[in-house]
């Protein structure tokens, strides 16, 4: 399930260094989700913490995670190489499950199964274990879905469609593009790709680059 982003405002001191600490986690919550500083100089150098644990590394004003952090823990980013005394915003764009990318799309279950006789499963509700026999089938179902595309660039800023997006999106910029692309303030080089973005809709993007190259996008 979406979170609305968390946001955490720093000033740099003398030596461009920031520390940006977000908001807590709900009490009973888990957040996943990546996090970037859109305004900091691409040689910032960033050092991710939960909980006095190490999580990761940021660079300048890409997306960087996803990060997992519970409710007994806060999310911290201390920044070096930032301008000296300057503010700065940082973003997080949390979901309260935790996500791993990439996962196979594979069917989760399909065919039969002869159930053994005698055969005893606990049911919920019922104080003991109840007896099962006979033959149990289950309709194939897929573990998740997918939608994905790719749009040209034209020199101008170029929106992704309109995909909904229940877990979120990756971006990927092919290794054939000659130039880098500009998505939302962050720089995809030729063959990098994001992790999981956990955003709504893929129409959030957009994107500005050198024909013929392209971005592409899977939307979950």
């Amino acid at each position: 399930m979406g979170v609305v982003p968390q946001h955490a405002t720093a000033t740099s001191d003398g030596a461009g260094n920031a520390i940006f600490k977000f908001p807590d986690v709900p009490q009973g919550k888990v957040w996943c989700g990546t996090t970037a500083i859109p305004s900091a100089p691409a040689g910032a150098v960033g050092t991710v913490m939960a909980g006095g644990e190490l999580l990761g590394s940021s660079y300048g004003p890409g997306f960087y995670g996803p990060w997992t952090v519970n409710y007994s823990q806060q999310l911290t980013i201390s920044v070096t190489g930032l301008d000296a005394h300057t503010q700065y915003q940082a973003v997080w764009h949390p979901s309260d499950e935790a996500q791993i990318w990439p996962t196979a799309i594979t069917a989760a279950f399909e065919g039969s199964v002869t159930v053994p006789i005698p055969l005893e499963v606990t049911v919920e509700n019922f104080p003991d274990p109840q007896p099962v026999s006979g033959t149990v089938t289950t309709e194939p179902t897929l573990a998740t879905s997918a939608t994905g595309g790719s749009v040209s660039m034209t020199g101008s800023a170029v929106a992704l469609p309109s995909h909904a997006a229940t877990q979120g999106v990756v971006l990927r910029a092919p290794a054939a593009n000659a130039h880098p692309l500009t998505v939302n303030g962050f720089t995809l080089d030729p063959g990098a790709e994001t992790p999981l973005l956990p955003v709504v809709n893929s129409n959030v993007f957009s994107a500005t680059g050198t024909s013929p190259d392209v971005l592409s996008y899977l939307v979950t």
